[in-house]
């Protein structure tokens, strides 16, 4: 066989193998075909160690930290001696493979957790920060081959002097997820980190849910997000950021925001103007107030597809939720998936809503004050291209003999869809 023909051939399994990268079970098969397709297999069935869901069983804990173990120097192992911890009981052999520079996917989460799953089993728990800086310094020390096309970051990790390395090693990420759990670090690291990337895509960034909102350094995120503004599709954040950010922000596909901190909301945040998002499709919240809302809908211009409005009870205002509705079928001719907390005063809203979204083929209401017959009423104004339909609520032991009541009603919507 010709060189040429080689490469194609070569080719043609790569294509093979992206197809079956989700299928573990599948790739692990291919392992074991020949030579050139177990050495084309191990970097894709690699590039991502841990399984997605995040959960990891300790047998595969201990696979892992095995592997990671054989990639140790000379010099880590020797200076995990001199500190008592023999981790190498067995003859040592490097691995066939440089596994760790196949890494695509680092979520410091699983190393955590792998080095604790493990500990606990076999090793004292102070010894946890010794091993943790060695397998540390393989990562960074490898840098060239491992952080350099990292292309996913999972991480609290709150050192902002590695997260600046990082930035130095790394251009490549795609996807950023941030859970900032302290409040008494440095942000340096983090900022830098987003600013250099040059295809980030999807950013979740994840204040702590009990800690004081602080503006500076949520002013300071945003401004590291208008660097790389022109790649970002997808964006989650934890707080409610001035309406100029989203003007950066032209090809934003999708954006949630979860405002859990408690603040009082300026005039310039509830009345200003927001920039024109026509690329902008989902739009999830989490206790921003009606009037914000109203305003990012209102900049969509009718290209919003996804709608999820979520309120805490003692943020309820009724009149606002109604205004909020109405801006929903008002501009928002082309959704078809919505979920929505309901009051009972906004229930003719709801209806209108029913009405005028015919596209409409998901719908989920989370209430706590509406009456179920009411309800049920309403929804026979769904449009016929409603097939999913879910109900969220506190059921308490008065509501059950209304929900029964009630039941009817269900058998006659649903006939219809």
């Amino acid at each position: 066989m010709s060189e040429k023909m080689l490469w194609l051939c070569n080719d043609i399994i790569v294509l093979i193998l992206k197809e079956l990268q989700d299928d573990t079970k599948s790739l692990y098969s291919c392992l074991l075909i020949n030579r050139t397709w177990c050495r084309l297999t191990v970097p894709i069935l690699w590039q991502n160690p841990s399984n997605k869901k995040g959960y990891i069983s300790y047998k595969v804990c201990n696979i892992l930290f095995n592997v990671i173990l054989s990639h140790l120097s000379e010099e880590s192992r020797n200076n995990l001696k001199y500190q008592g911890i023999d981790l190498f009981k067995e003859i040592y052999q490097r691995p066939l493979f440089n596994y760790i520079s196949f890494w695509r996917h680092l979520n410091l989460y699983v190393l955590e957790n792998i080095m604790e799953n493990v500990f606990v089993k076999n090793f004292e728990m102070s010894k946890k920060s010794i091993i943790g800086n060695e397998i540390m310094k393989l990562f960074i020390n490898s840098s060239e081959h491992c952080f350099s096309k990292l292309e996913y970051l999972d991480c609290d990790y709150t050192n902002s002097n590695i997260l600046e390395k990082l930035a130095i090693m790394n251009t490549s990420i795609k996807q950023l997820i941030f859970n900032y759990k302290y409040d008494n670090i440095s942000n340096h690291g983090i900022n830098r980190l987003i600013k250099v990337q040059k295809n980030l895509k999807r950013i979740s960034l994840n204040l702590n849910s009990k800690m004081p909102r602080d503006e500076l350094f949520c002013k300071t995120l945003e401004e590291s997000i208008i660097k790389c503004a022109d790649t970002v599709q997808y964006l989650k954040i934890s707080w409610i950021p001035v309406p100029k950010f989203f003007s950066y922000l032209i090809n934003l596909v999708s954006l949630e925001i979860i405002n859990f901190t408690d603040r009082i909301y300026l005039n310039y945040l509830v009345k200003g103007t927001f920039p024109l998002l026509k690329s902008l499709k989902s739009l999830k919240v989490v206790d921003v107030p009606a009037n914000i809302c109203k305003n990012i809908i209102d900049s969509t211009k009718g290209n919003l597809i996804e709608i999820s409005i979520i309120y805490q009870y003692h943020q309820y205002n009724p009149d606002d939720n109604g205004k909020l509705i109405q801006k929903i079928y008002q501009k928002c001719p082309n959704l078809k998936f919505l979920e929505l907390t309901l009051y009972k005063e906004n229930i003719t809203e709801f209806k209108n809503l029913l009405i005028n979204c015919q596209s409409l083929i998901s719908l989920e209401i989370i209430d706590h004050t509406i009456k179920w017959n009411k309800l049920f009423e309403v929804l026979k104004f769904s449009p016929i291209s409603l097939f999913k339909l879910k109900f969220s609520t506190e059921f308490k032991k008065s509501a059950t003999t209304t929900v029964c009541k009630a039941t009817e009603k269900i058998k006659c919507i649903f006939t219809r869809i």
